[in-house]
């Protein structure tokens, strides 16, 4: 099957259950934002909570935990295949280089309703390495030569598939060619040929030789990148997708420690949801849970 390099990726094992197309979009308590796409984001396993921008900018901001692997869970809300391009710390995450403008990266698709989770950088179609939250210097971004400004964003653009166009035709008579459209950005016959392969690179986004840096004397303030985590199995297989030539969505993240949150003006919640001091009082039982840290 010939796919563009910039298309399509089928998370396998996405086949989750059809969600509500009433379900709101924007935000809501479950920490899911979005209209056409749920996202949400787990830490270690937990939903985490998303904070609106103070400012109005219409981002969301979340809590790093030094250490702690993260997820993102994408829902598709529509009856129509989505691609679903995810940028983290300014670079694809399936193919680990910087993102370019456009619809040039490569994308998950979702297929009408279905959900996936996306735990980390993409190195083979059977295998990722786990995003983690570590001090930006140890980020995958900074390690392999590629941080900008883009450090601690978590950006996802969601496109629409491209719909064949219609052309006139004539059963009988002589032959009448149609008068060609000009050639131009949304024309698919413009596409350039070298964009065009027949098998993925598995090992895209394997880090090259990624440069041991000694840590900064000081660590202070102190703020997160993503790290290249440890294997863990995550199949998917290529699918052809021919996106439109901008988002029809865009959702953007930030995530930053808790002293920088309470700097912009967010107060993090407390990350166990319930009084532990008056849990310890009364000596209540729970059960042995795995450390977050």
């Amino acid at each position: 099957m010939r796919v563009r390099l910039a298309a399509a990726w089928l998370a396998m094992g996405a086949l989750g259950a059809a969600r509500s197309a009433s379900a709101h979009g924007g935000y809501d308590a479950g920490g899911r934002v979005g209209s056409l796409v749920s996202v949400s984001l787990e830490v270690d396993g937990r939903p985490t909570p998303l904070y609106p921008a103070p400012d109005g900018s219409g981002r969301y901001y979340l809590e790093a935990w030094r250490g702690a692997r993260y997820a993102l869970r994408i829902a598709n809300r529509t009856g129509e295949r989505l691609g679903v391009l995810l940028t983290v710390d300014g670079l694809n995450a399936i193919s680990g280089e910087r993102a370019p403008a456009g619809p040039g990266g490569r994308m998950y698709v979702l297929y009408p309703w279905d959900e996936t989770v996306v735990r980390g950088w993409r190195t083979s179609l059977e295998e990722v390495r786990q995003f983690t939250f570590v001090d930006e210097e140890r980020s995958y971004a900074a390690r392999s030569g590629k941080a900008g400004g883009r450090l601690g964003w978590i950006e996802v653009e969601v496109y629409r598939e491209r719909r064949p166009v219609a052309r006139p035709y004539w059963p009988y008579g002589p032959y009448r060619p149609y008068e060609r459209e000009p050639r131009g950005e949304g024309d698919r016959d413009s596409e350039p040929t070298e964009g065009r392969a027949e098998d993925p690179d598995p090992s895209a986004a394997s880090p090259p030789a990624l440069k041991s840096a000694p840590h900064p004397p000081t660590a202070a303030p102190g703020y997160p990148g993503t790290g290249w985590g440890p294997r863990a199995d995550d199949p998917v297989r290529v699918v052809s997708f021919d996106p439109e030539a901008a988002p029809a969505e865009r959702i953007t993240l930030r995530y930053e420690y808790a002293p920088a949150l309470r700097a912009l003006g967010i107060p993090p919640r407390p990350w166990w949801p319930h009084d532990r001091l008056q849990e310890r009082e009364r000596g209540e039982e729970g059960f042995a849970r795995p450390p977050v840290w």
